[in-house]
Order: structure tokens, then C-alpha cells, then sequence
């Protein structure tokens, strides 16, 4: 499943490029970077308030998915062309039980959005 995934995702004409994400000065990037970090960990700590517990274990499950894809887009020790998860400082690069499936869920919700737009939009033609 994942192999085919990852077809279809290099038959895709414009990918996203994590490269030009942090550009400019390194002191800079770096500050960008954390305060990512934070607003990430902000948005998970204002999901404690919910007062829902299916609501809040599903927010925080989305947030911690695009959480996830952002870790993984920007981890490392280097910001740009070095960041990306093939780049050889990553031999170590693991990720915890959790935020697979957190991820594989944010997957599935943005699938299931696109997927809604398009319908939306057959049927307003």
C-alpha cells in the first residue's frame, strides 16, 4: 500500500519543496523553525480545554499528524536541502508508534477532503 502511495505521489507534477521553506538567514530559519515547534505545541495544549473527550482525542490526533509532516520535513540538524528525510545526517531519524499513526490518519482526513472538494465541485457544474 505504501509503495503505491509513494507511485502516485512521483507521478504528482509539483511537489511540495521543504528546501525553500526556511530560506534567508540561519538565525532566522532557526527561529522560524521553533517557532513552529511552539504553535504546534500551543494548538495541542488549547485542544486540552475541549471539554469533548472523542473531540479532543480526534483534534489532538490531527495535530499531532501535521505535526508529524512537518518533523519530518524540517528535522535534522541543517535547515534546506540538507533537511529532507533521505539526507545522510538521518541515519537515525525514527519516529514514534504514535506519530505513524497520527500521520497515516492526517493521510487519510486530507485524502477524505480532497476528496469532498471534488465532489463539490462536480456537483456545482
Amino acid at each position: 500500500m505504501i509503495s503505491s502511495v509513494l507511485q502516485v505521489v512521483k507521478s504528482f507534477p509539483s511537489h511540495f519543496d521543504e528546501s525553500s521553506m526556511f530560506q534567508g538567514q540561519q538565525e532566522d530559519a532557526l527561529k522560524l523553525r521553533e517557532e513552529f515547534r511552539l504553535h504546534f505545541l500551543n494548538i495541542s495544549r488549547i485542544m486540552d480545554c475541549v471539554g469533548c473527550d472523542k473531540c479532543r482525542l480526534w483534534g489532538k490526533l490531527q495535530v499531532q499528524g501535521l505535526g508529524t509532516a512537518l518533523k519530518i520535513l524540517v528535522s535534522g540538524n541543517k535547515i534546506g536541502l540538507d533537511s529532507t528525510v533521505n539526507a545522510n545526517h538521518k541515519g537515525k531519524f525514527q519516529l514514534q508508534r504514535s506519530e505513524i499513526v497520527s500521520l497515516f490518519n492526517a493521510f487519510g482526513k486530507l485524502a477524505e477532503s480532497v476528496q469532498e472538494v471534488d465532489d463539490f465541485r462536480s456537483t456545482i457544474r
